[in-house]
């Protein structure tokens, strides 16, 4: 494995390359609004006075409850106007927090120092004078993705010891093709729904363009640019045609359907297109670019099949396969599929800078996993005025018609794409991560301030299991006139297992096709775990698809998954219009997806980020650096400056230990700060050392001393500070730059 030091040289160098002209200072910006890149703090922060400066580095986080209150220990240096040297120290605050998903940045305001920590004959008035006021009425803007790896290893996640109602990890059905294949899925049997004023039947329940012509009992599929027809709705033995059924002339397509109305009138191809398959179960293709390419990761004795999208990889004769953040194992590629219930250890082995290392955020136990456990129970704010739902639609299908939830005293509407809840002859609506509740099924909707307890025991196996992430905050202010929720992941579809996140329940959830006179038939999907070959993107913390990187064709007919787009209903509509002859699909499409809530485009993985433009490390055997050219470093510079603008962040070179010491690298020795020295930790070397207990000191504040946490100090913890930042940094900088081309 590369060491540490070579790790942390690898980061840095990634950033230099690219280091064109940065400014030297940047100031935190404004407590409203969203904050741009030039608002993004730079560590070391230097505050000047008429009697001297302070110098503020980066912290060292201690708590963070909730993800709202901070507490922190932060090296300080000042410097007097009088003084011949430096008089440096460590400051505990503790702070108020604000997360901005979109920017993926900690905006640090509110900011109260609880205690200072200097030499005795350091600490005068004046210094505590001028600490006090660097911190005064201060905002502090920091990327999400450094303080999230800054956390101590003990923080305890939010929600991880709680019940967690059982996810279905039984294998779907895994097909693996060395040829061009793809996947037509279809949601269980096919459901057909009339067309007014043809002959033609749509199939609804698919992600594919599948028509039925009754006359001639003939199915026709739209595959690509190309009608191919069949005598039965099965793999093999579909033609490729030139000319199509009268009744498909008679089809008034709209703009959603823009592939059927390129394909109209139908041409015979120049070459045949790519065979599908067809599934009515959940499945998952394996796409290989020929037969098996396998290379192996280091000394982990892990083989990685390097001609595939998919993570797919054999290790001790078994062939493992991730996906949806599920592992799963098979003696061979053509043999039965099982769910891993002990990942090989060898796994958490595969270097992070590694072509798989994206999938250290699936090894139990690793701390990419622990970090997206983290990012799992991030709680986003949603907040709603208190007459926002007089307004409120929700559309039924016929009269309401409600089904029991197992194990619960609710039940959940099923004939409306809305997730309307019934309890006590009361509703409750969950739409866009809030509550909303009224006596009747159609309204009058009201801002819900409170939710039944019983709403939170919805399990796994029910398809209104996301609403259970959705809550009211704790955090309301009682003369406002809005009210506040906040929902982590699994309202979105990812869910924590309490030692690694996936994709999806792993449920297969009825879908089910509705019709009444006035309205014509009408169709809806619950979100699909499997057929995308969905994965975990590290740069923005979302699982997506993966698309087939080495091979010329998409293997799959249209977007998957669960694709809640921002908390809108978990199902997806279908609606065929009647009386008149044309056909919509719904805009919450069941096939549209993950990238409706997700940044980037998760099937190009490696556009729109910084990883074609630097140099890197490979870690397959054999370590190679290999150097940009001059022509690639101009191309990185103007392409990820601004992205990088907050790199100076890395200029910061302190770190406060566990108890307010101050501590610094020079070389490949730790030092710490004693008396007005730097003086060489032999004593720390590779070990803990036992808990340091901290004096009461003649600075404590009024309100007391507040003790951080009792956590021993390692060599490794120093280790691990120092690389969360520039790594935490990578990860920003790369974000914002797939933010920038999208």
């Amino acid at each position: 494995m590369i060491n540490f030091i070579d790790r942390l040289s690898q980061l840095i160098f990634m950033f230099v390359v690219v280091l064109i002209t940065i400014p030297s200072n940047a100031q935190a910006g404004p407590s409203g609004g969203q904050a741009e890149l030039n608002d993004l703090t730079n560590f070391p922060r230097i505050e000047h006075f008429e009697q001297g400066s302070v110098q503020v580095d980066f912290p060292t986080l201690d708590v963070w409850p909730e993800f709202q209150t901070l507490t922190a220990w932060l090296p300080v240096e000042v410097k007097l106007n009088s003084d011949q040297r430096p008089r440096i120290g460590s400051v505990y605050l503790q702070a108020q927090t604000r997360i901005n998903f979109e920017q993926r940045t900690v905006s640090i305001s509110q900011q109260e120092i609880l205690e200072t920590r200097f030499a005795a004959g350091d600490a005068s008035g004046q210094v505590r004078s001028l600490v006090s006021r660097a911190f005064e009425a201060r905002e502090s803007i920091v990327p999400l993705d450094i303080i999230l790896r800054l956390l101590p290893e003990d923080f305890e996640v939010p929600e991880t010891n709680q019940a967690v109602s059982k996810l279905n990890f039984a294998a779907p059905q895994i097909l693996v093709s060395e040829t061009p294949l793809k996947l037509l899925s279809i949601d269980k049997e096919p459901v057909k729904a009339e067309i007014n004023g043809t002959q033609l039947e749509w199939v609804v329940n698919t992600n594919w363009n599948v028509f039925y012509y009754r006359p001639d009992a003939q199915w026709y599929v739209l595959n690509g640019d190309t009608w191919q027809q069949n005598n039965y709705l099965s793999n093999g033995g579909w033609t490729s045609v030139g000319a199509l059924p009268d009744d498909f002339d008679r089809l008034a397509l709209n703009d959603k359907w823009k592939a059927v109305q390129h394909a109209l009138p139908a041409r015979k191809p120049v070459g045949e297109p790519t065979p599908f398959a067809i599934s009515l179960q959940a499945t998952e293709l394996i796409l290989l670019d020929g037969p098996p390419q396998l290379k192996t990761i280091g000394q982990t004795g892990i083989r990685y099949v390097t001609n595939t999208g998919s993570d797919l990889f054999t290790f001790n004769g078994r062939w493992f396969f991730l996906v949806s953040g599920r592992w799963f194992e098979s003696e061979s590629l053509e043999g039965k599929w099982k769910n891993v219930e002990t990942l090989p250890e060898a796994f958490s082995n595969i270097p992070s800078d590694h072509a798989r290392g994206h999938v250290l955020f699936s090894v139990p136990g690793t701390r990419q996993a622990r970090l997206a456990l983290i990012e799992a129970a991030l709680p986003h704010p949603v907040t709603v005025p208190k007459g926002a739902g007089a307004e409120l639609q929700v559309t039924w299908i016929g009269e309401p018609q409600f089904e029991i939830i197992d194990t619960t005293e609710l039940e959940r509407g099923v004939n409306t794409p809305f997730q309307v809840i019934r309890h006590n002859n009361y509703y409750y609506l969950c739409l866009e991560g809030a509550w909303f509740f009224s006596d009747s099924p159609t309204g009058n909707w009201k801002v819900a301030s409170q939710v039944p307890d019983e709403i939170y025991r919805i399990p796994a196996s029910d398809p209104a299991y996301n609403v259970t992430f959705v809550k009211v905050s704790p955090q309301q202010e009682q003369s406002a006139d809005v009210v506040k929720y906040q929902y982590s992941s699994g309202y979105k579809g990812s869910f924590s297992t309490r030692v690694s996140v996936v994709y999806g329940s792993g449920w297969n959830y009825p879908s089910r096709v509705y019709r009444d006179t006035k309205n014509g038939p009408s169709y809806w999907n619950y979100g699909q775990t499997y057929g995308y070959n969905i994965g975990y993107h590290p740069v923005g913390a979302f699982y997506g698809g993966r698309g087939g990187f080495y091979s010329p064709w998409w293997p799959y007919g249209g977007w998957g998954g669960y694709g809640y787009r921002g908390g809108y209903p978990v199902r997806s509509t279908v609606t065929i219009e009647s009386p008149s002859v044309n056909f919509t699909q719904g805009y919450d499409s069941a096939w549209q997806g993950p990238l409706l809530t997700t940044p980037g485009v998760p099937s190009n993985t490696g556009e729109g980020t910084l990883e074609k433009f630097l140099p890197k490390k490979q870690s397959d055997g054999n370590e190679e650096f290999v150097k940009t050219t001059k022509g690639e470093a101009e191309q990185a510079a103007k392409v990820s400056a601004s992205s990088l603008y907050a790199s100076t962040s890395l200029s910061s070179n302190r770190f406060s230990g566990l108890n307010g010491e101050i501590y610094q690298r020079k070389g490949e020795d730790w030092h710490q700060y004693s008396e007005g020295n730097w003086d060489t930790m032999k004593a720390i070397g590779q070990s803990q050392t036992a808990p340091v207990d901290r004096p009461k000191t003649e600075t404590a504040t009024a309100k007391g001393f507040v003790p951080a946490h009792k956590r021993t100090l390692s060599r490794s913890e120093l280790d691990r500070q120092e690389l969360a930042r520039p790594e935490g940094m990578d990860n920003y900088a790369k974000y914002r730059m797939q933010q920038e081309n999208d």
